[in-house]
């Protein structure tokens, strides 16, 4: 964001001066105290385990200018404050203003969907930039706090804003949309996610598509297979995906095939995208690219700055195993795709750790079956299976030849898995972040370290 007074922001937001000068210079704005700076607005909210104003003071200490917080809670800090009937909601109305202010200066790239968002922006922003200066959101920030401080924390002189846009329920990606602004959207896929809000894909396709209502312009992109569900309208859109506008294939080992439609051109790129998943991701963040860098030569050389998020196929070589992490979150779309990546190895066995996945509904229990079934079909050596949908993870694994062992906990996991392991394995862990699969693989890296030593 440019820099404004402090009574400027205070209007945008729609909020009152408490008290401090209103001509003070704000520049950013935080909701961490850690990550106070001068001229920062530090907003005041509710978290999970303390308000945000019991650590005000701290963030003035590091220069923040001044405070966002709710009625009342300017008594409980001694610098510049300003006031609105919900800090959280003024961090959304200030961040909507904002883009209102600069969008002919800044364009905006609003990227969703069940799969690879976080992913999806960290290509993008990768990619631009080494010719733009753009600004992607840190982790998943792709709430209703996430999106507004990645609007408020990007340089003045950011060209491009690439913003996450996540949804629990319907309606929210459509308030987040409005307040982004954006000028270009793609969704990654469209899956059986958020159901228990969303409730079937039907309504996952609604709420997904409802972020392109919010784009003039041409750049509205979505996943080729879901053209027929739009019918007359289908124009309107681009597409990705065999036969669509943009399609990325696999071709030699280290790179894919580009086949560019809309520009009615081909080309090769040095890109190992690893599980399909990961291809799709690709595919969707050169669509948004492509309106900004068109010469395959720079994108080559752009792309070996991708960098993965953490916990997305993220691969650990300790002691000749390969630890494959990919449990950030999880959906039987995204357990498939890594399952069938897991089937594709040379490895010497293939072994799957894989828990629950959370909010699917009230027809979790056959998602969960299913997954194991293809966990059999895809003649995974040895399966372990954890949390509140083991039981019905088994059931389906157990309908192939495969091995499948119950794991109570951590810290019994990690002795039922380290007696199994053998030299050239490749091990999958795949579950929603809740099942704390990561802290169960940090655990088993060091054991296999302490026991058999790094190599």
């Amino acid at each position: 964001m440019r820099i404004r007074s402090l009574g400027e922001v205070a209007r945008l937001a729609r909020a009152g001066l408490v008290r401090g000068d209103a001509s003070s210079e704000i520049r950013t704005a935080v909701i961490d105290s850690r990550e106070a700076s001068p001229g920062a607005l530090f907003v005041a909210l509710q978290g999970d385990h303390c308000h945000g104003i019991e650590h005000a003071d701290a963030a003035l200490k590091l220069g923040a200018a001044a405070v966002l917080c709710d009625p009342g809670y300017s008594d409980r800090h001694r610098g510049a404050s300003i006031e609105a009937p919900s800090a959280r909601e003024a961090l959304s109305t200030l961040a909507g203003a904002i883009r209102e202010q600069e969008e002919d200066q800044t364009a905006a790239v609003a990227v969703t969907g069940s799969v690879g968002k976080t992913t999806t922006c960290a290509m993008i922003d990768a990619i631009l930039g080494s010719s733009r200066i753009a600004h992607a959101p840190r982790a998943s920030f792709n709430n209703d706090i996430g999106v507004p401080i990645t609007i408020l924390e990007a340089a003045p002189e950011t060209e491009v804003l690439v913003l996450e846009l996540g949804t629990n329920s319907p309606g929210e990606i459509a308030a987040r949309a409005e307040m982004a602004r954006p000028s270009h959207g793609i969704i990654t896929e469209i899956s059986h996610t958020h159901l228990s809000g969303l409730l079937n894909l039907e309504g996952v396709r609604r709420e997904k598509f409802s972020m392109l209502d919010y784009i003039e312009g041409d750049a509205r992109w979505a996943p080729v297979k879901w053209r027929r569900s739009i019918g007359a309208a289908a124009s309107r859109f681009r597409w990705t995906g065999p036969a669509g506008d943009l399609e990325v294939r696999r071709d030699a080992p280290g790179s894919v095939m580009v086949i560019d439609r809309l520009r009615a051109r081909e080309f090769l790129l040095p890109y190992d995208p690893g599980p399909d998943w990961l291809l799709s991701c690709f595919e969707s963040a050169l669509a948004i690219v492509l309106d900004f860098v068109e010469d395959p030569g720079q994108l080559s050389e752009a792309i070996p700055m991708i960098s993965i998020p953490p916990l997305r196929h993220e691969i650990h070589c300790v002691c000749g195993i390969q630890l494959v992490l990919d449990c950030y979150n999880s959906s039987p779309r995204a357990l498939k795709s890594e399952i069938d990546w897991l089937s594709r190895s040379t490895s010497s066995r293939k072994v799957a750790v894989v828990g629950t996945m959370e909010e699917l509904g009230e027809n979790e229990d056959q998602f969960h079956f299913d997954a194991g079934r293809h966990l059999a079909s895809a003649h995974i050596d040895l399966v372990f299976v954890c949390g509140r949908g083991a039981g019905w993870l088994a059931e389906g694994a157990s309908t192939g030849d495969g091995q499948v062992i119950h794991i109570e906990n951590n810290e019994q996991g990690v002795q039922q898995i380290i007696e199994q392991l053998q030299e050239g394995d490749t091990v999958l862990f795949k579950a929603s972040r809740s099942e704390g699969l990561d802290l169960l693989a940090s655990h088993l890296e060091t054991r296999l370290i302490e026991e058999r030593g790094q190599s």
